[in-house]
């Protein structure tokens, strides 16, 4: 109705808009046109009293006579008279400039706007079971590659046509083409692309959340506010998928909440974050932070009351609904099951936790990184971990964080002097390190640390820490080309030097990182259990390269194209982790029962009794209830304990831990440790 208002104030505005806009209104438009039309030459040939009719001996019928003439003008010929004829040519003639010109041309035009569209990603579909990923990047290339293996092996390529929905603010076209060309045809043909900002509650809606497998929102490459827009998507994600729940029947009786349950339990999204700054990543570890676009009010239990009333007078059922209606709200207050991860923190832990790169190419072998400790640091061993990282950007303080989380062996016990040492080599190795004392305030304080200026040996400083921490910390200002600092790694691997070295080079810029790797000296290259080299894009200079002998100990890590494992497998141990803890929990609870029952039936406990350590069978689906129900904070607590398990493993020599128990002196040393 307003743009027909503005048709009559305005008429060429509101054309030119109606003409411009959508089908539904071009199309609305030649109508009223035709009518309109009609309607003038049906009161022109009552008026004037002309006779159009086709027909002979038909009785006259003005609606037919002049719609047949208006819609086929080859009737002409059949009219008697001039007048009759004159009328008929200004009604054949209109109707060949409406029927035949404008229509063909609204028609084509549809068309036209309709391929214009799908090519620039702006139509919507009624997509299902598929998965979204909001952002493109090269991550999305190899995140969709293991997401079409994971498809097939549930049998779920055949039916889902479109499996995977990319919003993107790029040109569409340019994306199309890339996934072409990493792409199989097969994939890519299951593959839409929209054009949409994360960050717009109707581009979101585009995606038909509610109805999808999983979200993975990546962002775009080269925002200044990437952190920032992905929680404020998060956000309206969370919105979206609240409005939907608020439609959905709420139970009705005790097998309806039970069904429920369950529901809630396989629709909750999972939502796949990326974030590229490790500080904002760092306060979604520590804190509760995504509780505040988890939750979900609703004080409405009208449902319940009215399902207690019906059993009113039975307890036990009574009991039961209690019960399932704790469950009940635990389950339905996360719509989203919210998983951040960093790319730096992420390739940290692939390089020195699990030591694999999987690239996910059929024919391509995986990369295969040396520990830290090579085949471990026993407690008799006078040896110890040397992590020397070149270039304090990103990369390489996610590293040195990953090593000092999990670089703690059993011979420090022995002999405090053998601690893992973690070296800084940068240009502005003085004030990057004031930024991340800054950031890890308590871990410095705990830790030796000196500051090594071979500019200015008049700045260099040393802090003794408490002696309670087995890490230290070093930082060299200097280039890494540089005389002196030559000399350092030269010092680093001699002979009387009993370190195992690691080398880490963390340039963003690829090409400098492979010259630092190709001129190192020589007695690096033997001495070294790797040389870690940062890459963007492709490992193949690498690969290519460490076929020579000398430089067999190189290592590409860092790609894009291949950073996120969707595999929970990596969880398996930390999920294990949490469920030993959890029986751990609840059998101390029972411990302290019994202790409190023999008390109340007067028994004399004169200490606290003993109680024999237990192995636990784990059960796995267990494991995986405990673990959707763990706060943030509490599943990386448990992340950073399982990836220490790998080291420990080689510490102790364990390989099969059934007989861990009887070892009353190996159990001690693990828990200095």
């Amino acid at each position: 109705m307003k743009r027909l208002k503005e048709l009559f104030r305005y008429p060429v505005i509101g054309i030119d808009r109606i003409l411009s806009s959508g089908i539904r209104w071009q199309l609305l438009f030649l109508a009223v046109v035709i009518v309109f039309f009609i309607l003038l030459f049906i009161v022109i040939e009552w008026v004037t009293g002309c006779t159009l009719t086709i027909k002979e001996n038909e009785p006259r019928n003005i609606l037919l006579d002049v719609y047949y003439h208006f819609a086929d003008p080859g009737n002409q010929y059949v009219v008697e008279g001039t007048g009759n004829r004159v009328l008929t040519l200004f009604i054949s003639i209109t109707g060949s400039v409406l029927m035949g010109g404008l229509l063909i041309s609204i028609f084509s035009n549809i068309i036209d706007r309709r391929v214009e569209r799908a090519r620039e990603g702006q139509i919507s579909y009624k997509f299902k079971n598929h998965y979204v990923i909001i952002g493109f990047d090269r991550m999305a290339i190899g995140l969709i590659k293991q997401l079409y293996r994971k498809a097939q092996s549930d049998n779920r390529v055949k039916d889902v046509p479109y499996l995977f929905v990319i919003q993107t603010t790029s040109e569409v076209e340019t994306v199309r083409h890339e996934l072409l060309s990493k792409l199989d045809a097969e994939i890519d043909r299951r593959t839409i692309i929209l054009h949409g900002g994360r960050d717009s509650r109707e581009h979101l809606d585009r995606l038909r959340l509610p109805y999808c497998q999983e979200i993975f929102l990546l962002g775009e490459e080269g925002e200044t506010d990437h952190d920032s827009v992905n929680i404020e998507s998060v956000t309206l994600i969370n919105r979206i998928l609240l409005e939907n729940k608020k439609q959905e029947e709420k139970p009705r009786d005790i097998d309806m909440m039970e069904k429920a349950i369950l529901r809630e339990q396989e629709k909750r999204k999972k939502c796949h974050v990326l974030f590229e700054a490790q500080s904002t990543f760092a306060v979604f570890q520590r804190n509760d932070i995504e509780t505040v676009f988890k939750k979900r009010t609703d004080d409405d239990d009208s449902w319940y009351r009215a399902i207690c009333a019906l059993h009113k007078n039975d307890q036990s059922t009574l009991d039961r609904l209690k019960s399932l209606k704790k469950d009940y709200d635990e389950q339905t207050v996360r719509l989203i099951d919210f998983l951040p991860f960093n790319f730096y923190e992420t390739w940290a832990e692939k390089v020195l936790v699990w030591g694999e790169y999987d690239p996910h190419n059929d024919g391509v072998a995986p990369i295969v990184y040396p520990p830290l400790d090579g085949e471990g640091i026993d407690y008799e061993s006078d040896r110890y971990v040397h992590l020397v990282i070149v270039g304090m950007t990103s990369m390489g303080v996610a590293l040195a964080m990953k090593a000092a989380h999990i670089a703690h062996y059993p011979n420090f016990v022995r002999d405090p002097k053998l601690k893992t040492r973690i070296t800084f080599i940068d240009l502005n190795a003085d004030t990057e390190f004031d930024m991340l004392r800054g950031r890890y305030s308590a871990l410095f304080e705990q830790c030796d640390y000196r500051v090594v200026d071979t500019l200015d040996d008049s700045r260099s400083y040393e802090y003794k820490g408490t002696g309670l921490a087995d890490i230290e910390f070093e930082f060299v200002k200097g280039a890494i080309e540089s005389r002196p600092v030559q000399k350092l790694l030269e010092s680093w691997t001699s002979a009387e030097n009993r370190s195992l070295l690691t080398i880490a080079i963390c340039f963003e810029v690829p090409q400098k990182s492979i010259a630092t790797a190709l001129y190192m000296p020589q007695k690096v290259y033997k001495r070294a259990l790797s040389i870690l080299v940062r890459q963007n894009v492709s490992c193949s200079t690498i690969e290519l390269v460490r076929q020579a002998r000398q430089y067999n100990g190189l290592r590409a890590f860092g790609m894009l194209d291949e950073c996120y494992d969707i595999d929970d497998s990596s969880l398996l141990q930390a999920k294990r982790v949490n469920f030993i803890y959890g029986k751990k929990a609840e059998d101390d609870k029972q411990w302290e029962e019994e202790m409190n029952q023999r008390k109340e039936n007067g028994e004399k406990i004169d200490r606290i009794e003993e109680r024999e350590l237990k192995m636990y069978d784990i059960d796995d689906m267990l494991s995986n209830e405990l673990w959707k129900s763990l706060t943030m904070v509490h599943r990386w607590s448990n992340i950073y304990n399982a990836h220490s398990i790998p080291t420990k493993r080689r510490s102790f020599g364990l390989e099969e831990p059934e007989n861990l128990l009887a070892n009353k002196d190996l159990l001690e040393k693990m828990a200095q440790v």
